[in-house]
């Protein structure tokens, strides 16, 4: 295949920068450009069939009080017969250029911040296996696809298989996408959500972290006004299901390095991940861990901002006692939650627990933590700094966190092998 390309960049510097990864990442392609006015003002009578691929770079509003949000050209292109998939090069704009992007049709939304080579890689590996915008399928005209319940979407390039779990916004189901050709986990939204914004920033905070410890996002998108993003399965599971076995102090301890190794991927990115928990971690055949679910996650300098006035999110079993209270976040509020999952490796219960959400939380701000039992009890003054109620007397840094796991780790493995059985005290 030679795919043939068109790109509507109108700045020459960004247009041979693509230009120059195009002969690397596909030396066979046909790239050609044209300038915008050209291509609008005969839009209607080109055949998009001799096109497979258009890219194109917008200057997008950063203010929803602007008027022109700056899409005008990306609709215009996918208002054309036959469109061929457009991924959208985007300078400036927010979470909510993305969504009305993607909304409007566009294959990919990459905010220029974030572009390098292997994004872009990614992106066009994708869209040149995208499907043309059709004209409108009547209602009711598809048939056999199979619905698995009332929440089940009819995505025409995945077939779902079951489901895999669900929330207040959102269904998750294994399904097998015909483009990839592997089983991914396909997270459609509830017809009833109106919460945009949390997909729009998973697939902004994921698509920034390209990384073996963070979730893989295949796909994002729109259909029949709902939203859906395609992701990494993992056959593993999740921790959740590894804590219904007891874990040693060794298992437990290599965990907690492993969330903490992947939160200094998370933090260095200058994000928060706001909802850390034993679901949220996924567990990959070689023993690693992957994090997943991103809908929560902030810039470390808005992470204070709720999407809603007075709604605080997230699992109230996981919560720092800040995130409870509803005040600015930081990436120490992370390692609260990890503080928590360790307590409950080690135990095998959730430290604090409650008739009611406001209990659980009320607990995190002022109730006492349970202490660890005798045979990890050397373990308390690490669960002391990394639960402490002020955040100032816990560590500062996941390396932090990671190194005092570290130390611990050899301390147990210092003892003779049938020590660690989970009845031993540390030495």
């Amino acid at each position: 295949m030679n795919p043939r390309i068109l790109l509507l960049i109108e700045e020459r510097e960004l247009r041979d920068w693509l230009r120059h990864h195009l002969e690397i990442l596909a030396p066979e392609a046909n790239v050609s450009h044209m300038p915008a006015a050209q291509f609008v003002a005969g839009v209607q009578t080109r055949n998009m069939l001799e096109l497979d691929l258009i890219v194109l770079a917008l200057s997008c509003a950063d203010s929803l009080a602007v008027a022109d949000d700056g899409l005008d050209l990306l609709r215009i292109a996918l208002g054309a017969p036959l469109c061929p998939p457009v991924v959208v090069l985007a300078e400036g704009g927010n979470e909510l250029s993305a969504v009305q992007a993607m909304r409007a049709g566009a294959a990919d939304y990459l905010p220029r911040t974030l572009l390098n080579a292997q994004r872009l890689a990614d992106s066009l590996h994708l869209a040149l296996r995208a499907p043309r915008r059709l004209p409108p399928v009547a209602h009711g005209a598809r048939r056999g696809r199979r619905r698995l319940d009332a929440w089940a979407l009819d995505l025409p390039q995945y077939s779902l298989l079951h489901k895999l779990g669900d929330s207040a916004r959102a269904v998750v189901y294994l399904a097998y996408s015909a483009i990839l050709g592997r089983n991914v986990a396909l997270k459609i939204s509830k017809p009833e959500s109106d919460e945009c914004q949390e997909f729009a920033r998973e697939y902004t905070a994921i698509s920034a972290l390209q990384h073996p410890a963070v979730v893989d996002i295949y796909d994002y998108g729109f259909h029949e006004g709902r939203e859906f993003i395609a992701m990494e399965y993992f056959p593993c599971g999740d921790l959740k299901t590894r804590l219904q076995q007891p874990m040693t102090v060794t298992e437990s301890l290599q965990f907690a390095q492993r969330i903490c190794a992947a939160l200094e991927v998370v933090h260095g990115a200058g994000l928060v991940h706001r909802d850390l928990k034993p679901p949220n971690v996924m567990l990959r055949q070689d023993g690693s861990i992957v994090l997943i679910d991103f809908g929560l996650a902030k810039q470390l300098e808005q992470a204070h901002l709720n999407s809603l006035a007075g709604v605080l999110r997230g699992s109230p079993y996981y919560m720092s006692p800040e995130q409870a209270q509803g005040l600015p976040l930081d990436a120490r509020s992370d390692l609260y939650s990890t503080g928590v999952i360790l307590y409950e490796m080690l135990t095998g219960n959730k430290p604090y627990l409650g008739a009611t959400a406001v209990e659980v939380m009320q607990q995190h701000v002022n109730g006492p933590r349970p202490a660890l039992p005798p045979a990890c009890a050397e373990l308390e003054p690490l669960l002391d700094r990394l639960m402490a109620r002020d955040r100032d007397e816990r560590f500062a840094h996941a390396a932090e966190v990671r190194e005092a796991l570290g130390g611990a780790l050899a301390r147990v493995n210092s003892l003779p092998e049938s020590a660690d059985d989970g009845a031993v005290t540390l030495q």
